[in-house]
This record gives structure tokens, sequence and C-alpha cells, in this order.
């Protein structure tokens, strides 16, 4: 009897056993959310609208959304700096749009912000590297430039985002300094993985600190005490050693939540970047 039970129960727990192993990563496929590179249900905000372009770089069509603020016309004689905001990892070119298009319309009515367009790419999951990065340095900078009524020069052109948003405006700023003027960030990093002493931004801030200076560039890096307040630390110290303007601001109370940067300090965001592209005209 127990010889048959052997027979019977081992080869049934084996093949349990082997079931739950290769489901595993089956598993873990299916439940990680794909990247859907173009997503055209943005919300009913006056001025956004959702555009495709068919991305050489990435292989595909990728989405982005454009805010132009009141008062626009393509045919005026006005040239307007643009602002470009990067989401952060799991969002997508819709996620922030509304959100940064009030907060620079409140800007403009309130003259911290000149009248300016907003531009929001998708930039999946990259950190805005690679093919992403690509994707908007001579894809969509270019594009905005041909297409809309901008001022196309890096003393007119700004970038800010949150998280991997946040760490990507100030990524692009210092790789690109010929670009930007600014880069503010919410709840970004030097690095989110891995030692940030070995980032490639601190010597590309030394390499570029003239250029950066000549554009008039300054950077704004705000976190909470609560979402790694020392993730620019060594960056602070190499925009200190070559006179890079810079600000530090650690917000009390606070943690990985935009909604909460949005409300504590949405109003010096958007003045740093009014004052950058103001000073700059």
């Amino acid at each position: 009897m127990r010889s048959l039970l052997q027979h019977i129960v081992v080869p049934i727990l084996f093949c349990l056993f082997s079931m739950s192993v290769i489901a595993a990563p089956a598993f873990a496929q299916r439940t990680r959310k794909p990247i859907t590179w173009v997503n055209s249900d943005i919300p009913d905000f006056a001025g956004l609208e959702h555009k495709v372009l068919k991305s050489d770089a990435l292989g595909h069509d990728v989405g982005y959304v454009v805010w132009t603020p009141p008062g626009f016309s393509a045919d005026a004689d006005t040239r307007y700096p643009v602002v470009y905001f990067l989401h952060g990892a799991g969002g997508s070119e819709r996620s922030d749009a509304a959100g940064i298009a009030s907060l620079l319309a409140k800007g403009i009515r309130n003259k911290t912000m000149p009248p300016a367009i907003c531009v929001c790419p998708n930039g999946g999951m990259s950190g805005y590297r690679g093919e992403v990065e690509s994707m908007i340095v001579d894809e969509l900078i270019p594009l905005i430039d041909s297409t809309y009524p901008t001022r196309a020069d890096a003393k007119s052109r700004v970038l800010a985002g949150f998280s991997m948003g946040g760490a990507g405006s100030v990524r692009l700023s210092l790789l690109h300094p010929d670009l930007f003027c600014a880069a503010g960030s919410w709840g970004g990093a030097l690095a989110f993985r891995g030692n940030a002493a070995e980032s490639p931004l601190l010597p590309a801030a030394k390499k570029n600190a003239e250029t950066l200076r000549a554009n008039g560039y300054a950077a704004l890096l705000i976190n909470g005490d609560g979402d790694r307040p020392d993730a620019f630390a060594l960056l602070a110290e190499t925009f200190r050693a070559h006179d890079i303007p810079h600000q530090v601001v650690i917000v009390e109370n606070t943690k990985h939540n935009l909604g909460d940067y949005h409300k504590k300090t949405a109003d010096q965001m958007i003045s740093f970047l009014g004052k950058q592209l103001q000073q700059n005209q």
C-alpha cells in the first residue's frame, strides 16, 4: 500500500510543483502593465489637444499633448516660449496634462508666467533615456518648433516634471544644454537605483557649465522630507562648484505624491519657470 501511494502521490506533487514554477513567470508577465504609447482620451480642459508623432527613433507612433494658452492664435505675430512637462513612471502623455496646464494658466493670469505653450510627451518607462530621449530631442522639439509659433531657442524652452519626469527634466537639460534654460523637478533624483556618485550628470554639468551659464540656466529641485530629501545633494555640490544657479527645496511632511507637491509648491515652481523664460526674453 505504501509503495502504491508513493507511485501516485509523488508524481502528483511533482506535477503541481512544476506547474507552479512554470506559471509564476507567465503570471508575472500578465500582471505587468504594458506601455500604451498613444492615449487620446485626454481630460476636457480648454487649450488641450492630443497629437500623434510617427517616431523613427521609437519605431512606432507616440502620443503627446499640447496646451496653448488663452488668446493663442497660430496666425498672430506673437512667438511663444515652450514648457515641456515630463510625467512620472506609469504615466503617459495624458496623465498630468490638465494639471500642469491649469497651473500655467493661473501663472499667466497672475503674470508670474508669460503666455507659453506646454507640451507633454509620452515617455513610457524609459527614464527619458535611449530612444525616448532621441524622440524628444531629435523629433518632437523640431516638430513643435515647425508647427507652432514658438521662440525656437534654448532661452525660451524649459523642462519640468514629477518623479521619473523630474529626474528626466534635469537629465535632458544637462545633457542637451543647447536646448533648455531651466529644469524643475518634483520628487526626482540623481539616481533612483545604483550609486549616485556614478551618475553621468555630474561630469555633464561640469563639462557643460559654460553653455548652461550662457543660456541663463537654473534648476529648481524640490523633494519632500519623506521623499529622498538628499536625492540631488551631489548634483547641488557640482552646481555650486561651477557657479550654476540652482535651488534645493525640502518640503515638510511630504512624501512621493504629486498632489502634495502641487498643493505646497505649485506657485513656486511656476514662478521659477516663468522667471527663467521672462529674464531670457
